[in-house]
C-alpha cells in the first residue's frame, strides 16, 4: 500500500487528490486507510513536484461516502 495523496476536491464521480512525489500508474486501484476500494487513478496533472491525481470512483460508492473522503488520505495498492 503506497500513499496516493490527500483529497482536495470532489465533483461528480471524481476526486482530486494532491500527491506527494510518488506518481501512481494510471488505472491503479485506490483504497482508503481501511483498505476499502473506492476507485481507480484516472489522470495525473499539474506541477511535477506535487501533481494532482484524479480518481474515478466506483459506481457503488455513495455520495455520502465521497463527501466523507474530503481531506482524507488515499492509497494505491
Amino acid at each position: 500500500m503506497k500513499r496516493l495523496g490527500i483529497v482536495q476536491h470532489r465533483f461528480g464521480g471524481l476526486l482530486i487528490a494532491r500527491s506527494g512525489q510518488q506518481i501512481p500508474a494510471i488505472g491503479s486501484a485506490v483504497v482508503t486507510n481501511t483498505m476499502k476500494r473506492i476507485g481507480t487513478v484516472r489522470e495525473v496533472f499539474g506541477p511535477v513536484a506535487h501533481p494532482y491525481i484524479s480518481v474515478k470512483t466506483y459506481k457503488n460508492i455513495t455520495d455520502s461516502e465521497v463527501h466523507e473522503l474530503e481531506n482524507k488520505k488515499l492509497y494505491t495498492v
